[in-house]
């Protein structure tokens, strides 16, 4: 179930981006709760039976979802996908959204094919866009459209 994330919440996503730094985004409690505070935005929690992920959904433009982070606790089982879709859900019912997009880092295999699986389309490589380990490194550019998600039996 994708729930929306309470105060109590936001140290086990910070906890969960701090432990994988060469894939997620450097956000700390501060930014999650500002997010959270932000009623156009969602700041979700991935939960089966306790916490096993989130994502991060900003309204970047008028009917426009930026999927700015999402993990799960437990990767390789099919969770990852599971809560891709949960999110396209949120975006796509909750939030009006038209287009979702999202980009991922160049060499994020899983994530790559588990957005891919989830009908997103790359749409090309953004050079040098997300400083890692004080290295440029370049990003996929991913999106999806309310008539593809629909399609695909959103």
């Amino acid at each position: 179930m994708l729930r929306r994330a309470e105060a109590g919440d936001l140290p086990r996503i910070a906890a969960l981006i701090a432990a994988h730094p060469m894939q997620l985004l450097g956000q700390d409690e501060g930014w999650l709760a500002t997010q959270c505070a932000a009623p156009e935005n969602r700041v979700m929690v991935w939960d089966r039976g306790g916490f096993a992920g989130f994502a991060v959904l900003e309204l970047a433009y008028p009917q426009v979802v930026n999927l700015m982070n999402l993990a799960v606790t437990s990767p390789g089982r099919g969770e990852g996908r599971a809560l891709i879709r949960a999110a396209l859900d949120v975006a796509f019912r909750d939030m009006s959204a038209h287009r979702l997009f999202c980009d991922i880092a160049h060499d994020n295999e899983a994530a790559l094919a588990a957005f891919a699986a989830a009908g997103l389309q790359r749409e090309g490589t953004m050079r040098h866009c997300w400083l890692r380990a004080g290295i440029w490194e370049d990003c996929h550019a991913f999106a999806i459209l309310r008539d593809e998600w629909t399609a695909a039996g959103g």
